[in-house]
């Protein structure tokens, strides 16, 4: 009992020589919750300092939004490049289906798992207080590098004749 904690100040001495009214604080004990920094071991994180933190929020779910309508549009877009094998019933061209209807089958499904990438991602590093908006850059490019990548690959299926 008369043991300090860890991290407590020694109580002050009661006796003779000891003021009136100096006893311990009841506040001053461990954290009946066990939740305060002590029990991990390492001290709360700091946020980022005030604009700081808001311009990287709002620019963040700005970005997101963007993303969200960039995506949609790749998505859609990968969709109608099925509208390339229109021309393959003409005389000379040849297609190769399978190629092209795998590409636009999977080019949308591979955008929509980016966009939730980038979303979880981005929400995660917003809730821990760090920086967000770069993220949110890497999965623009990445949609962005999926629709060429698409449009490379139902291009070179279809092959014009004459």
């Amino acid at each position: 009992m008369d043991a300090p904690t860890r991290g407590a100040a020694p109580a002050p001495e009661s006796g003779p020589g000891a003021s009136i009214g100096s006893g311990v604080d009841v506040g001053s004990g461990p954290d009946p919750l066990g939740s305060g920094p002590a029990r991990f071991g390492r001290e709360a994180r700091h946020p980022l300092a005030g604009n700081r933190r808001v311009a990287d929020m709002v620019a963040s779910i700005a970005l997101l939004v963007l993303l969200t309508v960039e995506a949609l549009a790749a998505g859609w877009g990968i969709k109608l490049m099925s509208l390339a094998f229109v021309s393959c019933a003409a005389p000379g061209n040849t297609c190769n289906a399978t190629l092209g209807d795998s590409v636009v089958v999977v080019g949308p499904i591979v955008v929509a798992v980016v966009l939730v990438a980038s979303i979880v991602v981005s929400v995660l590093r917003l809730v821990r207080r760090r920086l967000t908006w770069p993220v949110v850059l890497i999965g623009m490019a990445a949609v962005v590098a999926v629709f060429f990548a698409s449009l490379l690959l139902v291009d070179s299926s279809v092959t014009h004749g004459i």
